[in-house]
Parts: C-alpha cells; sequence; structure tokens
C-alpha cells in the first residue's frame, strides 16, 4: 500500500498538539507534512501551496484558535478546492479543543470531525482508519454525517412532539425522528423521495418548441445523470423548525412561518440551505445535499423537455403562481395535478428553490468549476414562486442571486445522490 500523503493544517497555538499527533502518524505509516517542521526555506505561501498539491489527504487540528486563523480558512479553502477536482482523496477533521458547532463555516459541516477532547488514542484511531492506514477501530465515530450511536441502557428516546409535526404531514410521508446527542433529544424530519432513474434528459429550451425561451437556456443539449432521489417537496417550515430548535439561526419571519408547518420555508439563503443538508446529514447518517441545477430540471420535467412537470402547456389549477391569486404559499402537495413524471410536486411555483449551482452558460457540465462550493458567485434558483408568472414557472427558467440572499418567495428542496454525473 503507498503510504497516504497528508498536509496537517493547524493554529499554532495548537503546536504541542500537532507535533504529537504528527508524529503518531507517521508512526503509522504516513507521510504527514505540517508547516512547523516541514517549511523549509524559500516563499513562505508557495512552499504551502506546493505541500498541498502534493498531498493525497488533508487533516484540520481543529480548535478555537484555528477558526479565528484566516491562513488555516485559506488552507481548507484551498483544500476543498483540491478536493473538487478530484485532486486530493477527502478533508478530515481533528478536534484538539471544544469549539461551538455553529460557529463552523457552513461548508465544514460535511467532513468528518473526531474529538480528541475526549479521547486522543480513540480520534487518533478514526483518523488512521479515514485515511487507510487501519482496516477498523473499536470506537465510537463523532461525525458531522453520521450521529453517534446511542449509549447502552439509556432510557428510551421519546417520538417527536406531536405540535412539532402536523398529521397533515405524516399522511404526505413525511418521518418524524429524535436521536440523543449530547445527552439531549434532539428532533429531525425525513422527508419522503421520488427516485430518478439513470439515463439522459433534454435540458434546456428549444426556442421552437417553447416561444417564451431566453438565451440563457439555450443551447438545448442532453445531460447523462446517475439514479438519485429528490424530495417530493421543498423543505417545509416543520422540518426547519427541527433545525432552529437545535440552536441554528432563524430566518427573517421566523415567528409568522410557525403558524404555517406545512408550508415551504422561506426568506432562507443559499449558506443556510447548505447548512441545513449537512445538519440532517448528521441526525440521519444519509447524504442529503442541494440538487444540482441539471438534477433539480431532469427531476421536475423528465427526459423529454417538456416546458412544465404535467406537459407544455400552462394550467394555473395545477401550480401555485401569480395566475392563481393565492398571494403567499401553500401547503406543500397542494396540486397533485402538477406532479412532475417522477412524482415531485411544487416544482413549478410556490417558491423558488436554490440549487448548488453557479451560474454558467450552456452546455451543463458539473466538472467546468459551476458546482465549486467554494464560490462566492451568484447560485441558482428554479421553479417560480407564487408572485411569479407561468413564464417563470418553466422547468427550464434560471435565475441566480447571491448566496446570503434571501426572499420571503425563496426555499429549498434536498437530494440523495452517491455517483457522479457525466456531460
Amino acid at each position: 500500500m503507498t503510504a497516504p500523503r497528508i498536509f496537517v493544517s493547524h493554529s499554532h497555538e495548537d503546536d504541542a498538539f500537532t507535533e504529537r499527533f504528527v508524529e503518531d502518524l507517521r508512526r503509522a505509516g504516513a507521510e504527514a507534512w505540517m508547516d512547523k517542521t516541514d517549511l523549509g526555506a524559500g516563499n513562505f505561501q508557495q512552499r504551502i501551496s506546493d505541500a498541498l498539491a502534493n498531498c493525497s489527504w488533508f487533516v484540520l487540528v481543529l480548535s478555537p484558535a484555528a477558526l479565528a486563523s484566516p491562513w488555516v480558512r485559506q488552507e481548507v479553502d484551498a483544500a476543498n478546492r483540491l478536493k473538487h477536482q478530484g485532486q486530493i482523496h477527502d478533508l478530515v477533521f481533528v478536534m484538539s479543543s471544544s469549539v461551538n458547532h455553529r460557529e463552523l463555516p457552513p461548508l465544514w459541516g460535511v467532513y468528518n470531525i473526531f474529538d480528541a477532547t475526549n479521547g486522543y488514542a480513540q480520534a487518533r484511531a478514526h483518523v488512521l482508519k479515514a485515511v487507510g492506514l487501519v482496516s477498523e477501530v473499536g470506537t465510537t465515530l463523532i461525525s458531522t454525517v453520521q450521529a453517534p450511536p446511542p449509549i447502552a441502557n439509556t432510557p428510551p428516546v421519546p417520538p417527536i412532539a406531536p405540535d412539532h409535526f402536523p398529521r397533515r404531514l405524516a399522511s404526505q410521508g413525511f418521518v418524524g425522528k429524535t436521536a440523543l446527542v449530547a445527552g439531549k433529544v434532539v428532533e429531525y424530519i425525513v422527508p419522503p423521495l421520488c427516485p430518478v432513474p439513470a439515463g439522459s434528459f433534454l435540458m434546456g429550451s428549444d426556442p421552437k418548441r417553447d416561444k417564451e425561451t431566453y438565451g440563457d437556456e439555450q443551447p438545448q443539449h442532453t445531460i447523462m445523470l446517475p439514479a438519485y432521489q429528490v424530495a417530493c417537496y421543498p423543505v417545509t417550515v416543520a422540518e426547519y423548525a427541527c433545525f432552529v430548535r437545535a440552536g441554528q439561526a432563524e430566518p427573517p419571519g421566523w415567528q409568522d412561518q410557525l403558524s404555517k408547518l406545512d408550508h415551504p420555508v422561506v426568506s432562507v439563503s443559499w449558506h443556510n440551505s447548505v447548512a441545513y443538508a449537512a445538519w440532517l446529514a448528521e441526525r440521519s447518517g444519509q447524504p442529503w445535499r442541494l440538487p444540482t441545477e441539471a438534477e433539480w430540471e431532469k427531476a421536475a420535467r423528465g427526459s423529454d423537455g417538456r416546458i412544465y412537470p404535467w406537459g407544455d402547456q400552462f394550467d394555473k389549477a395545477r401550480c401555485n403562481t401569480n395566475e392563481g391569486g393565492k398571494g403567499g404559499t401553500t401547503p406543500v402537495g397542494s396540486y397533485p395535478g402538477g406532479a412532475s413524471p417522477y412524482g415531485a410536486l411544487d416544482m413549478a411555483g410556490n417558491v423558488w428553490e436554490w440549487t448548488s449551482t453557479l451560474k454558467r452558460e450552456y452546455p451543463y457540465s458539473e466538472s467546468d468549476g459551476r458546482e465549486d462550493v467554494n464560490s462566492t458567485e451568484n447560485r441558482v434558483l428554479r421553479g417560480g414562486s407564487w408572485s411569479g408568472d407561468a413564464g417563470l414557472a418553466r422547468a427550464a427558467f434560471r435565475v441566480a442571486i447571491r448566496p446570503d440572499g434571501f426572499h420571503v418567495g425563496n426555499g429549498f428542496r434536498l437530494e440523495l445522490r452517491s455517483a457522479p454525473i457525466s456531460g
């Protein structure tokens, strides 16, 4: 087995811990690099860039000092880009002193965090397993993608509170769950899913078929996608309320939203949406994420290039747009006649839905930088809203705003996918 090359990022306030940790990595067979011992002569930034470019894994020693360090954040951002480009396998965090997880940047929440404050040997063993130096460990993972299992002989976890989970959502396939996290009961809700089979679909618009086609919807082109599952509905207020009760920030107008638990949550930024997906992944052990622009569009229209989820002709009885005169959001699933070919609802109207994608010209390609998770450029929303007209609710229509922007018409839905997309 080739020795894993590991770049160890840290704040110099954590030198003592990091030196011990790096020595243990080396004893286990890794080629571990840290700037204090391996920087050498020459340009400081160039040496770090070269070390990052030559590593196969990135390990961050996580602490309050590391969170406050602009150098550490730059290194994590660089490692994220390298992972996205396929140049490193993954990022792994080991916590040397306690941090407030709410202070973590949202995109750090997708990576495993091993807690050395409650057992150094345990955390070290998990890092060694993560980078492939050992095959198995008998200790408990503390992770942002999998909640720790319940401690033996603990009392049973109560069901989710009835006033937090409307019966209507239960009848639509939503599942209310609870987990013990750090000795506290945490509620979460898992949405029903619509499977989307692998295969090609027509992305974008053909002006010969759709007279309302915009230039940024052209050229229409064929995209091949692996199988995935998309949430049947946009994320509801009830689902997001679990996130807020767990200590996350409330969106604007939150108290008004709480009176409409089965409506889509609104006034959430792209960053809020990504953070929620990471939080749900942590609680459920499933890799929830935002759909890409291509995944969203296929789920909305199927493979044949239809203009709306139900066909080529607009019908105000199938969706909540301005033509219907509702003047606000409606409960999810209120328009069963507007289902997409895969059964997804509310993909035309009700709320705009964030995707993971940056606004770029067509043809779509996941590998051309438009799925850069670290970019601060505008992100694409799809689907129209209750305040927009029929033309904006077309499955191919695209709009993009700043990722920190929010509006009373903006929401999101989630998906599950493991295989990469090919253009």
